[in-house]
């Protein structure tokens, strides 16, 4: 068994970094022997992962302190960004990149370390001890952050003993969520509807891709607000599902009749579009089913998205038709059925190519800001945020120059990158750097004939290889290099109603009106 073949004699660990952790850890030879021996060895490892989490919290927060007394003044003449606070930013993306997670992980992890470290000494013991976990700690920093000062020391003194049930038994982070919940309700200095009127503000929708071609859409609403509208999407989903002939489940139903209802409203400023047809009223409830005709709620909702279809064509594609996965913006792989039905009811379609014959993805010097068609094809190029670990969407970050224009740098394909706009700013305050590698040499030593990697270097000296969006996994192998060149459409089109080619002069993203060519 393989389980078998993992236990030597003694299984130890010793840190790859030597000269900030020390020493071996290792298992007694008998550990994996007994069932007693393995539950002891479960117990240590939990109390080593509470000790690693709080050892984490204290090397973060360190962190950000050097950071801050760090000179950040960074090039000269620049106008502030960031709102100021250049420090915190640097830190959330130094730890970014550091543990090879998300910058939003990586700044809940530094607002948690600051707090924990800074704020809740006792916190900070229970977890170092292995008496509470790191789960249990983050519930009380997150519900000691909600209270004035005064009020979260004696939430937290009342929290920690409320860990463990009178019995002696320690609560589950689920369980202990709920107390810490309560015990903040009851000492909360503020009435509750001042409290609501602040939260208000942080209402929102948040979207999440799933497997599968599903995603998950999250809101956070007013109370009253959400469970209104859980009475109304219920309501109508149980008289649809009355209905003879109805397949679908009440939960399918609920949720094909929240897209109906979202995806049919009108714009503001144009006619209303037409909702549920035969729809209970307003005031419906599930206890109310006859209030009106039965609603038709339809499973397909393929004409109601307008996309914007973005068709990245490979050499092998351009030269004939494929029924391969492609990619929806955003999200990722969708299937060949799913990207047609969008296309046709797309406006317009799009078809970008990157040979650069007669393409203009070079402005030089004459001009600072790139074209349109230019700016397209970057954000299709690059498909997001450069920086790892940034998944900033390439309609929400902006086309910057690697070599800065007041530099030297030109208006082209190959100095020209997508950054959000933290990154972004970071880089024009020369706190981040971005550059290209040396490139490859012709053989007789000449000047470089493809351009170098680029490199991303953080203020601390971490450096990172980025570049465009890699699809291989969804469209397989990426296109040639920038400059290649690409193999020709045949002269002869083929039948059918694919469109022709097209001209030599045209521009690096085409607006076509006429049907997408399936």
């Amino acid at each position: 068994m393989l389980a078998e073949r993992l236990l030597p004699p003694d299984i130890a660990f010793a840190s790859r970094h030597p000269e900030a952790l020390r020493g071996t850890l290792w298992f007694a030879p008998d550990t994996f022997d007994s069932l007693e021996g393995v539950l002891n060895g479960l117990r240590a490892i939990a109390d080593m992962d509470s000790f690693n989490a709080s050892m984490r919290a204290l090397l973060v927060d360190r962190m950000a302190h050097l950071i801050a007394e760090e000179p950040l003044e960074g090039r000269a003449g620049q106008p502030a960004r960031l709102g100021g606070d250049h420090a915190h930013a640097v830190a959330v993306s130094e730890l970014a990149l550091l543990l090879g997670t998300s910058e939003n992980a990586a700044a809940r992890t530094l607002n948690f370390s600051q707090s924990l470290v800074g704020r809740h000494e006792g916190t900070y013991e229970a977890l170092s001890s292995g008496d509470i976990t790191e789960a249990h700690a983050r519930i009380l920093v997150e519900q000691a952050g909600t209270l004035p000062e005064d009020a979260a020391a004696a939430f937290e003194a009342e929290a920690l003993q409320r860990v463990r049930t009178r019995a002696g038994h320690r609560r589950t982070p689920g369980e202990f969520r709920r107390v810490a919940r309560d015990l903040r309700e009851r000492l909360h200095p503020e009435s509750v509807a001042v409290r609501k009127a602040k939260a208000r503000a942080d209402r929102g929708v948040w979207y999440e891709p799933a497997e599968d071609g599903m995603c998950t859409l999250t809101a956070l609403l007013p109370a009253e607000t959400g469970l209104a509208m859980y009475e109304r999407v219920d309501a109508l989903a149980r008289a649809a599902h009355a209905v003879e002939g109805e397949h679908r489940t009440l939960p399918q139903l609920r949720a094909d009749t929240i897209a109906h209802l979202a995806l049919s409203l009108a714009p503001a400023g144009t006619a209303e579009a037409p909702m549920l047809k035969g729809a209970v009223g307003a005031s419906a409830t599930a206890a109310e089913p006859g209030a009106g005709s039965a609603p038709q709620i339809p499973e397909d909702f393929s004409s109601n998205i307008k996309a914007e279809i973005v068709v990245h064509i490979p050499a092998a594609v351009l030269l004939g038709a494929s029924d391969d996965v492609a990619e929806l913006e955003g999200y990722g792989v969708i299937d060949a059925t799913t990207a047609r039905q969008l296309a046709a009811a797309a406006p317009t379609w799009e078809r970008l190519l990157t040979d650069v014959e007669g393409v203009p993805l070079s402005l030089g010097r004459t001009a600072y800001r790139p074209s349109a068609g230019l700016r397209r094809f970057i954000q299709y190029r690059d498909g997001e945020c450069l920086v790892p670990g940034c998944t900033c969407a390439a309609h929400r970050s902006e086309v910057d120059h690697t070599i800065e224009w007041q530099d030297g740098g030109t208006t082209d394909a190959n100095n020209l990158t997508l950054l959000c706009r933290k990154h972004h700013a970071l880089k024009s305050l020369a706190l981040f750097h971005l550059r290209r590698a040396a490139g490859t040499r012709a053989s007789d030593g000449g000047p470089p004939v493809v351009p170098g990697e680029l490199v991303w270097e953080t203020l601390l000296g971490q450096t990172f290889p980025v570049g465009p969006a890699d699809r291989e996994h969804i469209l397989g192998p990426r296109l040639a290099p920038l400059g290649a060149s690409l193999p020709r459409p045949p002269k002869d089109p083929p039948a059918g109603d694919a469109p022709a080619p097209l001209p030599p002069d045209a521009p690096a993203v085409v607006v076509r009106n006429d049907p997408p060519p399936f």
